[in-house]
């Protein structure tokens, strides 16, 4: 595979040894940029941003090879690099390899028949490895999304149960180490089942969209989260926020859930869709587990419910 269009960085000290590779690497159309050393060679490079390959001999003054690539590769620089060395050098150039060379090149008789080659298969190998390297990137942005996903409700767009579970842990054992509260309100649609069958599914699914996009709007704290539970039932968990916070939260809920005035023919409480919510706070200590407050928020619910729904109920 010819490779014409690149630019080349030979570092080479030997006058005859680097008019004969530039001979050759012209008459194969290449772009040959030159330096009579490590230094200069570096410099070069920092001065350029077109080169794509380096070329240099091992045993240079001021600097040599092994050094160039030292410092290339400690910088961050990828490019192919292509060491040439003499018979007796061999050791000197797998130690090249090893601080990042990409290959090494006799300086024999046999140089003009292997030097193109040698460019050519470093630079294959070099848009290989890049190539390799843009799929495991995109690979793991794919990863990454398909967990997001898996952590989304499919139907409302908010997180789901699955991480809701997840992040309760994570904060109770944040707020049991800090000693602060933490809130968590357990929200269910009034008489939903009776929406479902007087409106229709489509419209009952259309409902919940609205709920929670409402549910959502009434956080403001970057740390909070509304999840659906299930079915019909939201829960949110609200860090760092006791019982007078949570309640402000849970008004505004409310209040945002009436702004919809999604029409209830079958509700007993209201012409519009409502809410209860059942809140409980705890500061969490070494005996208490997060099923407690979860408990304590849920029979709160099951309070509002028995009270005659559209309402907020607690426990401190």
């Amino acid at each position: 595979m010819s490779t014409p269009n690149l630019t080349i960085l030979l570092a080479e000290d030997d006058p005859f040894t680097r008019a004969m590779l530039e001979q050759i690497l012209s008459d194969q159309g290449y772009r040959i940029k030159m330096a009579e050393n490590g230094q200069e060679a570096l410099k070069t490079f920092y001065a350029s941003n077109d080169i794509d390959l380096i070329i240099t001999d091992m045993n240079m003054p001021e600097m040599n090879g092994l050094e160039l690539i030292r410092r290339l590769r400690d910088e961050g620089n990828n490019l192919p690099i292509i060491v040439l060395t003499s018979n007796l050098e061999i050791k000197t150039a797998v130690s090249a390899i090893y601080s990042g060379a990409n290959a090494y090149l006799l300086k024999d008789e046999n140089i003009e028949d292997t030097f193109v080659h040698a460019i050519e298969h470093a630079w294959d190998h070099y848009q290989l490895a890049r190539e390799k390297h843009r799929l495991m990137i995109k690979l793991e942005e794919k990863n990454q999304e398909l967990e997001r996903l898996s952590f989304l409700d499919g139907l409302t767009g908010i997180s789901n149960r699955r991480y809701f579970d997840m992040m309760i842990e994570k904060e109770w054992r944040r707020a049991k180490r800090d000693k602060f509260p933490i809130a968590i309100a357990m929200i269910d649609i009034d008489y939903f089942k009776f929406y479902n069958d007087s409106y229709g599914h489509q419209a009952g699914d259309d409902c919940l969209k609205q709920v929670a996009n409402a549910l959502k709007e009434g956080m403001f704290r970057p740390g909070d989260l509304i999840a659906r539970y299930g079915g019909e039932e939201f829960v949110a968990v609200m860090p760092q926020n006791g019982l007078k916070g949570a309640m402000v939260v849970a008004e505004r809920m409310q209040q945002n859930i009436r702004q919809l005035a999604l029409p209830h023919r079958k509700s007993d409480v209201s012409p519009h869709i409502t809410v209860s919510i059942g809140l409980a706070c705890m500061v969490p200590d070494q005996r208490s587990q997060t099923a407690q407050l979860i408990e304590r928020a849920d029979t709160c619910l099951y309070s509002a419910k028995d009270q005659g729904r559209n309402r907020i109920c607690h426990s401190e």
